[in-house]
């Protein structure tokens, strides 16, 4: 049966008293076997070609799959189970959850009968079915203990008299509230997953969908191009075996690229079923004490697959016979490059020995118009697919109707450079959102910044030729009212040598800054956009500074290089705060956040980019106005 899982290694089904399965990092198991007869102590995965070098790396025996071939064993093997509670070889007939035993038909009516045990839940194997056990484990020191408690220093479980013993400065919590946390992690994992594999389903559609529009136009093409050359007969022959190997070379390099793209979604989308997979049977099978072992693995698997993935992007060309050039190949004939039908072929043939020129010229033209309506009518189901696609990879037309460049805009995956963040003032959450504080764990590292009070993007904006897009989303608690001029956050864009001048970059040359702070003039906390060290615009009431209120501040910035413009939109109030012009380019510009107030507020900042973006018609259009 292939329903049992295999070695990635030697490619054995798992069995019930085979070798133990040991997990890789990559979440795909290897057998005992393999671990122990690997030459030179290198392991390769076969399923995903990863090296993992076991000098490195010890292995864990994979607890889930152990669980997950014991279940499939009773349910489709379930005569090679014994009873376990006499060992006398008698087959089992079912399993008591409360002991973990299997049991024989005798030991089912003696469990039954004894006092202490007549209370258990008995399953029969035929309908034995998933469950969690967290049955507390005896303490290997203080036998008559169990381990009910998670030392996250040593990062181990212990029970209560280790706790005093030799625990008893440690951070120690209980199992139960330390398995939940790790659970919640793994359903945000599994959505995660599961969102990224139907963008990847939905780009497999997409490519398969544009395969078909390429036959089809191929198709289309070739047949129009025939006609049109067997209308013009011997004086075009060689023309048209041209235009048709063009064709044919175009048709096969848009099919191989597009097959291309196919196969790198498809294993992509494979290798995220595979991580998911093994998350959702964590999530049936693992113990409490399963899930504290597995957490750093499946989380690490599950960022590095996150992080690595990209969304991919389909560019379909699609083909067009252009017939401009060929009114010039017959000096006496004045328009060229009617389609008409085959059906129409012979009737031209024969009405020409009795048409007039004028006649037949005026034929032709109202041919030629209706051939222009309906390449017109199939340019625009083209158009009306490729915007469909384009959203999908979050890059949006800003006017439908405007197939050009400069209308493309783009919401790009902006992240926070955690390598360089300022840890002596701010750090980076497991949310990943910038926070005003210091964290508890201060990794050191040459290279970060020292006097900026916050962190910048991990790579400096593209010159992409058409406008990019992002925005932050801020939460912003007063834990006192403010006194003057005290900073709440920075969003800019500044060259790279400006990043760490001085806490904030708003007054530096080369630097395009929105701020919001307390205003000394206003006497409230105002925003305020800068170009270049100077004030552009001044907009108070922001928010209340009313000690222990809370507030979101949601911006968007964009920016343009072609256009040499950076836009300020507040986006909960739906409006363009400041289109800066005349942005110098001609050096690398970084987005680069700033939050400040420690000891007086308390500030979040959240990136909001790529698909997470809500971008509305309306959010489109006030773009487009602010850009034009």
């Amino acid at each position: 049966m292939d329903i049992f899982p295999k070695c990635s290694v030697c490619h054995q089904q798992f069995v019930l008293k085979g070798p133990a399965p040991y997990l890789l990092p990559c979440l795909h198991a290897v057998c005992e076997t393999c671990v122990t007869s690997a030459a030179a102590g290198v392991i390769s995965c076969s399923t995903c070609q990863r090296e993992v070098n076991l000098t490195d790396t010890r292995l864990k025996k994979d607890a889930v799959r152990q669980k997950e071939i014991f279940h499939l064993t009773a349910k489709h093997r379930p005569t090679e189970l014994l009873c376990t509670h006499e060992d006398d070889g008698n087959q089992a007939v079912c399993w008591c959850r409360e002991c973990e035993e299997l049991l024989c038909e005798y030991c089912q009516n003696m469990h039954s009968n004894f006092k202490l045990t007549r209370k258990h839940v008995l399953q029969n194997l035929s309908d034995f079915k998933p469950a969690v056990s967290n049955i507390p484990t005896p303490c290997s020191i203080h036998s008559h203990d169990s381990l009910y408690l998670f030392d996250r220093r040593c990062n181990i479980l212990i029970c209560g008299r280790c706790r005093f013993e030799d625990h008893a400065d440690h951070e120690v919590e209980k199992v139960d509230v330390v398995a939940e946390s790790i659970l919640k992690q793994l359903d945000q994992h599994k959505t995660e997953l599961a969102t990224l594999q139907a963008h990847q389903q939905s780009n497999i559609q997409n490519i398969r969908r544009g395969t078909e529009i390429t036959d089809t136009t191929s198709n289309t093409l070739t047949e129009n191009i025939g006609h049109t050359f067997r209308v013009l007969r011997s004086q075009l022959d060689q023309r048209e075996k041209e235009l048709l190997n063009d064709l044919e070379g175009q048709t096969k390099a848009t099919k191989t690229s597009l097959r291309t793209q196919l196969n790198t979604c498809e294993e992509a989308s494979k290798k995220c079923s595979e991580v998911l997979h093994y998350v959702t049977k964590v999530l049936t099978y693992a113990s409490q004490s399963d899930l504290l072992e597995l957490e750093s693995s499946v989380r690490e698997a599950t960022r590095a697959f996150l992080d690595t993935a990209e969304t991919q992007t389909q560019d379909i060309p699609t083909a067009v016979f252009n017939t401009n050039g060929l009114s010039k190949l017959k000096s006496n004939i004045s328009r060229f490059g009617a389609v008409v039908t085959k059906e129409l072929k012979e009737e031209y043939a024969r009405d020409r020995e009795t048409q007039t020129e004028h006649d037949f010229m005026a034929e032709m033209e109202i041919t030629y118009e209706k051939t222009i309506d309906d390449i017109k009518k199939r340019a625009s189901e083209t158009t009306h697919f490729l915007l469909g696609l384009l959203s999908e990879c979050d890059v949006h037309l800003l006017k439908p109707d405007v197939l050009d460049k400069s209308m493309v805009l783009k919401c790009i995956h902006l992240k926070y450079d955690t390598d360089i963040v300022n840890l002596d003032l701010t750090h980076i959450n497991t949310e990943g959102d910038l926070i005003n504080s210091t964290s508890d764990t201060r990794s050191a590292g040459k290279g970060r910044l020292k006097n900026y009070w916050g962190t910048c993007s991990t790579i400096p904006l593209p010159l992409a030729d058409c406008p990019q897009y992002w925005e932050t989303e801020t939460r912003v608690r007063l834990d006192k009212t403010l006194p003057r001029e005290i900073l709440i956050l920075e969003v800019c864009v500044c060259a790279e040598g400006e990043r760490d001048m001085t806490h904030y970059v708003a007054r530096r040359p080369h630097a395009y800054s929105l701020t919001v702070r307390h205003c000394p003039t206003h006497k409230g906390i105002c925003r305020i956009t800068w170009k270049e060290g100077e004030e552009v615009l001044h907009l108070p009431d922001t928010i209340p500074n009313t000690a222990g209120a809370s507030h979101t501040l949601h911006y968007g910035v964009v920016y343009d290089d072609a256009r040499k413009k950076i836009v300020f939109i507040d986006v909960k109030e739906n409006k363009v705060m400041s289109t800066l012009d005349n942005v110098d380019s001609s050096q690398p510009l970084w987005p680069i956040f700033g939050v400040y107030g420690a000891y007086k507020d308390t500030v979040s900042m959240r990136l909001v980019v790529g698909s997470d973006i809500n971008m509305t018609e309306e959010k489109k259009g006030m773009i487009d106005k602010a850009l034009s």
